[in-house]
């Protein structure tokens, strides 16, 4: 494991074990679990969980995974006694609420940012309680995670940020005979087909839409915007199904000189590219709808 990596799974567990002493069962489990890992400290993290709500099957298995990677594992142990007690009769199941105390050897440390611990209450007086040690975390540790802290949320907000410039983008830029969608940009689509079989040209009707569309992007104001032409095509009797096509690319090469003109962009703001013949505009139509080009627009 990489040190990064190592730093992504100290977070995971500090936020998991937030999350538990804050009663949010269901949200530690679901973090713990959202991929696949033998991490011990993770497994045995996410024992104590399951065991905290009452599911001891789980838990049971949860301690047993951790015993599988690391035999000598006290905490797995421990675990694992406390719940065979509890199913032969000798303790008393009962929900342990939203304290955790703790009991006998059941304590564990997530590493180096925060202690939670568990247990299974006795039928008899619990034992006095033994506070676990104090967790600590080098210097140089702690001012990565305090790094990583800072970076993750700077990027949730330039990641807002974008999203709120594209929403905004795609409130200008729909019009008649197109419908317009928003991802990692804003994509347009046109509803009819632009181009005859085997054209690279667009028909009337086609430069039509186009130069319609362009007058759409004219009126953002001097707003800088970056549009990527995709060309579309499909595949014809004899000629590659899959890989793209040099008449799809031409088409937008053709449509980038139509919105250019028509919007008053220099044509550099327009980049061309070709799609996939596997992946048509239109699934279920027939391909006159398919000779066309989609649009991808960001912000400049």
């Amino acid at each position: 494991m990489t040190v990064f990596a190592g730093l992504a799974e100290e977070l995971t567990l500090a936020e998991a074990a937030d999350l538990a002493r804050l009663g949010q069962y269901a949200a530690a489990v679901e973090l713990l679990q959202r991929e696949a890992t033998d991490d011990v400290a993770r497994l045995d993290l996410l024992a104590r969980v399951h065991a905290q709500t009452g599911e001891l099957d789980l838990a049971d298995a949860a301690w047993a995974r951790v015993l599988e990677l690391a035999p000598e594992s006290e905490p797995a142990l421990a675990g694992r006694r406390l719940i065979a007690k509890i199913r032969a009769g000798r303790l008393r199941k009962r929900p342990v609420g939203r304290r955790l105390a703790v009991a006998g050897a059941a304590v564990v440390v997530v590493a180096g940012v925060a202690a939670i611990v568990l247990t299974l209450p006795w039928s008899s007086p619990a034992p006095a309680s033994v506070a676990a040690p104090a967790a600590t975390t080098s210097p140089a540790v702690q001012a990565e995670l305090d790094r990583l802290h800072a970076s993750q949320s700077q990027a949730a907000q330039a990641e807002q940020s974008r999203q709120a410039k594209l929403t905004a983008l795609a409130s200008r830029l729909g019009g008649d005979g197109v419908q317009v969608a928003t991802g990692s940009a804003v994509t347009i689509t046109f509803d009819e087909g632009l181009f005859g079989p085997n054209a690279i040209s667009p028909s009337t009707a086609g430069r039509r839409a186009l130069e319609q569309w362009g007058a759409v992007l004219k009126g953002l104001d001097g707003q800088a915007v970056r549009v990527t032409v995709i060309g579309h095509g499909v595949a014809v009797p004899g000629g590659p199904t899959t890989g793209g096509s040099s008449t799809a690319l031409a088409r937008a090469a053709s449509a980038a000189r139509v919105l250019a003109t028509a919007s008053g962009l220099p044509l550099t703001t327009f980049a061309i590219t070709s799609a996939d013949q596997a992946t048509p505009v239109h699934e279920g139509t027939d391909a006159a709808a398919n000779r066309s080009v989609t649009l991808e627009v960001t912000p400049g």
